[in-house]
């Protein structure tokens, strides 16, 4: 069975539907959910999303808690300061949003 992957799309609405598109076309299983979804959504394997400014550290360990086993931060624009930041509130991963799309695939596996 594919891992399901789950991308937020708030916040990266101008990057959200060319990643979803990535994944997909290199045979994973990504669904596109709102931040309101999120809530209510059953844990997938990896979350996906770009953190909210206030209290990242709050965002990633309820997530942990909610059942997802990898949360990964996306940035539209990365910067080292806030990776070091989002890496030391609790994501596993920190990646851009706009990266060659065989790359972007690699770093999510």
């Amino acid at each position: 069975m594919k891992p399901q992957l789950l991308l937020v799309r708030d916040g990266l609405e101008g990057a959200a539907p060319w990643m979803a598109q990535v994944l997909r076309d290199a045979g994973l299983n990504v669904r596109t959910i709102s931040g309101t979804e999120l809530a209510g959504a059953p844990p997938a394997d990896v979350v996906l999303l770009r953190f909210p400014s206030r209290d990242p550290q709050d965002t990633c360990w309820t997530l942990h808690r909610q059942g997802y086993r990898s949360v990964v931060a996306v940035s539209g624009s990365p910067s080292s300061q806030e990776c070091i930041k989002l890496l030391n509130a609790g994501a596993d991963y920190y990646l851009g949003a706009w990266l060659p799309p065989a790359e972007f695939v690699a770093r999510v596996r």
